[in-house]
């Protein structure tokens, strides 16, 4: 019984380590979200200056489902640990 206590615990730190990173890996998509909106916001400024074909359409759309994979992969993770920690208590 001891040793399937001590399993548990053990189980639980490595969880609560694993959801430390995700939430640490939720502020790199912080700043991934910030270039992304700053970049996109200076590349449109500057053709709606000069005028001509809005080719940051481009980026806007391929480099946000980059942003929104970032985003979903982590919410998946987060959530999976977050319910396996609730299942050992």
């Amino acid at each position: 019984m001891e040793e399937e206590s001590i399993r548990r615990l053990v189980r639980e730190e490595i969880l609560g380590r694993e959801l430390r990173r995700i939430n640490d890996a939720y502020k790199a998509f912080y700043i991934h979200l910030a270039i992304y909106c700053i970049v996109n916001a200076a590349f449109s400024v500057f053709v709606l200056l000069r005028g001509g074909f809005f080719w940051p359409i481009f980026p806007i759309v391929f480099w946000g489902a980059g942003v929104l994979v970032h985003f979903s992969c982590l919410s998946v993770a987060k959530k999976s640990v977050e319910k396996e920690l609730e299942s050992l208590k």
